[in-house]
């Protein structure tokens, strides 16, 4: 058997530090001398976002022999534009993006504590589409709920989402023994018939159409990507040669950030982009989403000068200047 090569993808659950990610690869590694494990935590993005990222890992990091996948979100199970036929979209897509990976995929489900009402509960709709299409899926939402009881789950959480260090070994000794299992198997998934996406979501390297402005790296987690600098008085103006049909605008939120105004194409009003808020402390991946990620038309982009934005205070640190923006890819939504 080869040595597997796993990445492991989702949001804030698998970038913070006290999750099950790091006590999970220390249980891995016992078990499979020379494995590899790869990270992709894109902090408070949502599921939209997930099959353009897992290409971009594939791109950048790649190639990988498995992906565990845990991309539910808060903010996605609760906005009340979400839908079951949106989620079967966004999970066949996924699937969709791990076969060109060439890799086979282990669904996983985190615990939330849940404070409003769902929209859609994402989780349900998983362990049904996981079911229907005999998808490994691994519970450690209500399952764990079910094998613990849940005020010793609710007693490994320090906040409503992400668990406390105790919590993530907790989930590390659940998690282990069945990734043991789904990384020894033989590769199963290229052949297998899965529910067909309308859209393919990918994006576009914007640094060629301006190749006069400065480009800086930044990393999430394993994946280290390219960031157009655009300084506080840059009025930026981007032909994108032709039109695209585009979910949203990558940028970074960060300690010097501020306030632009991207207009696309002709229209009257533009959009709000702020590239900071209070947790801006630490960098972290933003997406100004064209209509909740459902996409439109766009050939041109405007990005206004950058407004220092004085009003937002950041919890920790100090901000930093001089003031200036961090442009990603444009994410793309192709009609299959």
């Amino acid at each position: 058997m080869a040595t597997p090569r796993l990445l492991i993808f989702g949001f804030s659950n698998v970038a913070t530090t006290s999750g099950f990610c790091l006590p999970t690869i220390e249980r891995l590694d016992a078990a499979f001398p020379g494995i590899e494990v790869l990270r992709v935590g894109l902090g408070a993005l949502q599921p939209q976002v997930a099959p353009a990222y897992l290409r971009m890992a594939h791109d950048r990091l790649g190639p990988f022999t498995h992906v565990l996948l845990e991309i539910n979100s808060s903010a996605y199970a609760t906005h009340p534009l979400s839908t079951e036929a949106g989620g079967r979209e966004l999970l066949a897509d996924t699937l969709l993006a791990v076969r060109e990976m060439g890799a086979d995929p282990v669904f996983m489900l985190h615990y939330r504590r849940w404070k409003v009402p769902l929209a859609l509960d994402f989780n349900a709709l998983v362990r049904r589409f996981c079911a229907e299409a005999d998808l490994p899926l691994i519970d450690l939402a209500e399952g764990l709920v079910d094998r613990y009881g849940i005020d010793a789950v609710q007693g490994w959480l320090r906040d409503d989402t992400h668990t406390t260090p105790e919590g993530g070994v907790v989930m590390a000794e659940e998690l282990a023994p069945v990734l043991r299992g789904e990384l020894a198997r033989d590769p199963w998934f290229g052949d297998r018939v899965l529910p067909r996406p309308q859209l393919r979501r990918g994006s576009v390297d914007l640094g060629p159409l301006l190749p006069d402005l400065a480009v800086e790296h930044f990393e999430c987690m394993d994946l280290m990507l390219p960031y157009l600098r655009l300084d506080k008085d840059a009025d930026v103006n981007i032909d994108l040669g032709e039109t695209i049909f585009a979910q949203g605008l990558v940028h970074l939120f960060h300690p010097a950030g501020g306030r632009s105004l991207v207009t696309v194409d002709d229209a009257e009003k533009p959009l709000d982009l702020t590239m900071i808020d209070p947790f801006s402390y630490y960098v972290r991946i933003g997406v100004l989403a064209f209509d909740f990620y459902r996409g439109g038309d766009v050939r041109r982009l405007r990005i206004s000068p950058v407004d220092a934005a004085d009003d937002i205070q950041l919890l920790k640190g100090d901000r930093e200047t001089p003031t200036r923006a961090y442009v990603g890819p444009l994410l793309t939504l192709e009609r299959l």
